[in-house]
């Protein structure tokens, strides 16, 4: 009995032992070429660096280098290819790196849930799970560049109004499925939540108010859509694709529930909430072109205050979400078993698809 205890206490020391390859980040700097950054710990005082177009990084790895130093820039793959990093240190176990955004041409805010750790010492797969804005713009380039994803579901959160005045389609593939699982009401309502505040000329604070009682609402509201989204996910298929038409408010409320159901932390939560204030925020406010769908006639007439305030990710909300999650009931975990419809046993074999270690 005593050995067993100590076997068991081992391996949950395993699974708890710190990182040796830490804060790692990959940033494209041209065609095929990337700059790498992590620090390393413990032991470990070096690293080698293998690249492969395999997310699993189980086919065509190749060894491009080994080097003691925290930041490299590698050339790796072609132009147009996604490429996967994994950092195999001297001591300890090797750990993957990709890109968060994807180049894009055509939508700025696609992007990998990958990498992302989890209280317990795991990390979230790269090439899993994908949250984007609207798909109309995309190119054809983009169009060739995304079907090396394999993405099986396209989940989309936006209405039937947003549908037919922004048609999407998707990459051709004898697997991919589109979800239609639209969240919020008619954006021609003039008693809609949003469309009523911003009818009465708010102020940039009281439309950032208004959104996190927006948010608020959609976990409550809209959990039988975002629990659709977590039977795909208990059901395999994968990988997933979901977006709105920013990916940022009901995409943003689906990632938060997502990760924090995977055991990622609040904090990690929030910061990749907010990635969308480098990625989509910019991209709009410098843009000529206009928003995809009803987004443009909800902004006309706006001041570049009261834009901003609309488009900008406010970790404040999404924080005042999770915080009424918690009051409503009692725990993160109470509202993922009751509303959301993952039990327990659910929960585990999500974890064992979604997370590595």
């Amino acid at each position: 009995m005593f050995l067993r205890f100590a076997c068991v206490t081992l391996l949950a020391g395993a699974v708890a032992a710190p990182a040796e390859v830490t804060d790692l980040m990959c940033t494209q700097t041209a065609p095929n070429q990337y700059k790498l950054t992590y620090n390393l710990n413990g032991d470990s005082h070096g690293v080698e660096i293998f690249a492969t177009n395999d997310p699993s990084g189980a086919n065509a790895r190749k060894k491009i280098l080994t080097t003691s130093k925290t930041e490299a820039t590698v050339t790796a793959g072609k132009a147009g290819e996604r490429m996967y990093f994994f950092l195999k240190p001297d001591h300890g176990l090797e750990r993957e790196v990709s890109i968060r955004r994807l180049p894009l041409e055509g939508t700025p805010n696609f992007r990998d849930l990958g990498g992302y750790e989890t209280t317990d010492g795991r990390f979230v797969r790269w090439g899993t799970l994908y949250r984007s804005g609207v798909l109309t713009p995309l190119t054809q380039a983009d169009m060739k560049y995304l079907s090396q994803l394999d993405v099986r579901v396209v989940c989309d959160f936006r209405t039937a109004q947003e549908n037919a005045e922004s048609p999407e389609r998707w990459v051709q593939s004898p697997k991919a499925e589109r979800v239609s699982l639209p969240i919020g009401g008619d954006q021609k309502d003039k008693n809609s939540g949003i469309s009523k505040l911003l009818a009465g000329n708010p102020t940039p604070q009281q439309i950032q108010q208004r959104m996190a009682a927006v948010y608020a609402d959609f976990a409550v509201e809209a959990s039988p859509q975002y629990a659709a989204v977590f039977k795909q996910l208990e059901n395999d298929h994968l990988p997933l694709l979901y977006h709105c038409s920013a990916g940022k408010d009901r995409t943003g409320v689906f990632s938060a529930l997502v990760l924090r159901a995977l055991g990622v932390p609040e904090k990690t939560v929030i910061e990749d909430y907010a990635l969308t204030n480098k990625y989509f925020l910019p991209a709009m406010e410098h843009s000529t072109k206009p928003l995809p769908g009803s987004a443009s006639s909800q902004m006309a007439g706006l001041t570049p205050e009261q834009k901003h305030a609309l488009m900008i990710a406010d970790p404040e909300a999404l924080r005042t979400t999770l915080r009424s999650i918690d009051s409503r009931y009692g725990s993160f975990d109470n509202y993922r078993r009751q509303a959301l419809g993952v039990s327990d046993a659910d929960l585990e074999k999500l974890k064992g698809r979604l997370l590595m270690q």
